[in-house]
């Protein structure tokens, strides 16, 4: 009877390349005719806005536009301080060899560094550097053998794969509204500034064909009040939302990631039951991005053999992502920065801010140990000179150690870094402790190639034994398995085992003897 395979299907997204470019956007900043010139820019910062990523042959194209927002300082201004809106349009491409339009595309994109010069009193230079990372996997179905049947003697090997299926993914934007009125020692507002918007997760389940995200818009707004002796305020909130984004085939005990982030944030000024100007109303839209995924085992015949009979095998190679799952984790940081000797004294801080950056990674086992730097941007105001803001920045790094249980150095690991929560206190004129509670999402994974068995074919003759001796000493070498000597010398496992008495066949260790028997089998 011919040996018969037993097929199964397995879909598995298989990852066909990946590739990181740098690009470098410049464009002009013009101050608007409502505003006056420009004497200092205060402060710059840069969000990415990515509004189409395309997957074409060979390539990724990436459409977006860079936006800026500028605080900067006028000597022909009554306000202390000005704000400016900007936008560069750009359009980028991630080359990419073998990839083809029916591909899923990942891409993230980071604002590296922004360098700027005045001008003149009307126009800033900017140069942005922005780095761009793109992923391309293809969704395929590849059939694997479970098991054969069809021979008496057949001897099958078998391994467990552990692969992780993406059961979905989908997205959709969130309205997060909210209303707040100010403290009483706080001024009425007269103009908003600048904000800073961070969406944080807090709680998230899966259920029926859904994904749950419980978070926080934590909003910093940054204002120019009515009253001449605090000009410049702060306001910090947290507005709460809940959203669901629909997955068809989710449900609960599946494993997901997110990625958050906010589009745009609509402020307005209202008045209060005393006519003040000291209600603020916020609207703002967070894009949320939901994978589900499941970690499956399957067991895949990759050898087979026959004690009597010869065989042909035919095999092909398979590659799967086993991913070892989503670990969160929190830094907890604590840091002193001491003001250049080239800045003017702080007499109050204005507001800080800070970006998270991977600058490089370790894995030993069971630990990924993580380098990176927040580059701390800090605005404060000085008693010295006519223009009382002032604005530095400073790299601070640090190391965190993210403990993951089967964490190996032949696996890779993405991450991801958010700042959750971050408080100071000025220490003196000179100096100033920040406080940060840092976010971290590491998927932990590797890229596992194996062959597999895909044709048998049973030969006409057998297998001739008939000139080896009847016992064989067999010395136990670096690298050998029962399965190899039994396979060899066409007999089986559980034959060599139980006439070398052995228990465990994770016991035998280099040099062991083996004694191998020859086997007849007579058939009447």
């Amino acid at each position: 009877m011919a040996v018969e395979l037993m097929k199964d299907l397995l879909k598995v997204d298989k990852l066909v390349g990946e590739n990181t470019v740098q690009a470098i956007i410049e464009g002009d900043i013009l101050a608007p005719d409502a505003k006056p010139d420009i004497t200092r820019v205060v402060a710059m910062d840069g969000n990415i806005q990515v509004n189409k990523q395309e997957t074409q042959d060979n390539k990724i194209l990436v459409e977006g536009n860079l936006q800026f927002k500028v605080l900067y300082a006028s000597d022909k201004g009554e306000e202390p301080l000005y704000s400016i809106d900007s936008s560069t349009d750009f359009k980028e491409v991630i080359e990419l060899e073998g990839i083809t339009p029916q591909m899923k595309n990942e891409v993230t994109a980071e604002v590296e560094h922004i360098d700027y010069t005045l001008n003149n009193e009307r126009k800033i230079g900017v140069k942005a550097v922005i780095n761009m990372a793109g992923k391309v996997a293809e969704e395929t179905q590849v059939e694997i053998t479970k098991d054969l049947e069809g021979m008496e003697d057949i001897e099958v090997l078998k391994e467990t794969l552990q692969y992780t299926d993406i059961i979905g993914t989908n997205s959709s934007d969130t309205l997060v509204k909210d209303a707040f009125e100010l403290e009483a020692d706080l001024p009425e507002m007269k103009e908003i500034l600048k904000w800073y918007a961070t969406p944080v997760e807090k709680e998230t389940k899966i259920t029926d064909g859904k994904v749950i995200v419980g978070g926080n818009l934590i909003i910093e707004v940054l204002y120019i009040g009515e009253e001449e002796e605090q000009p410049l305020n702060v306001i910090k909130k947290e507005m709460p939302f809940t959203h669901f984004i629909e997955i068809p085939e989710a449900y609960n005990d599946m494993g997901y990631k997110l990625k958050m982030k906010t589009e745009e944030i609509y402020t307005d000024i209202k008045e209060n039951a005393d006519g003040e100007r000291k209600i603020l109303e916020v609207e703002g839209i967070v894009h949320i991005e939901a994978t589900v995924m499941e970690n499956q085992k399957r067991e895949v015949v990759v050898d087979a053999y026959s004690p009597s009979k010869g065989l042909n095998l035919e095999k092909s190679r398979l590659e799967l992502k086993e991913n070892l799952g989503i670990h969160r984790s929190q830094v907890l940081l604590r840091e002193t920065i001491d003001l250049p000797a080239n800045h003017p004294p702080m007499a109050q801080i204005f507001s800080i801010n800070a970006k998270p950056i991977v600058t490089d990674y370790s894995i030993i086992e069971n630990k990924a140990m993580l380098e990176g730097v927040l580059e701390t941007t800090i605005i404060y105001t000085s008693e010295e000179g006519i223009q009382p803001i002032y604005s530095y920045m400073q790299e601070i790094p640090f190391r965190h150690p993210i403990e993951i249980d089967g964490l190996t150095s032949e696996m890779n690991v993405d991450i991801e870094l958010l700042v959750q929560d971050l408080d100071y206190d000025r220490i003196n004129e000179e100096q100033v402790e920040v406080k940060m509670n840092i976010g971290t999402t590491c998927e932990a994974y590797s890229i596992k190639a194996i062959d597999v068995i895909s044709h048998v074919e049973e030969r006409e003759e057998a297998v001739d034994i008939t000139k080896r001796p009847s016992l064989t000493i067999y010395f136990f070498q670096e690298g050998d398995s029962l399965w190899k000597i039994a396979k060899k010398y066409h007999t089986t496992v559980q034959d060599i085992m139980t006439n070398n008495e052995i228990e465990n066949p994770e016991d035998i260790k280099p040099g062991d003897q083996i004694i191998i028997e020859k086997i007849y089998n007579f058939k009447f």
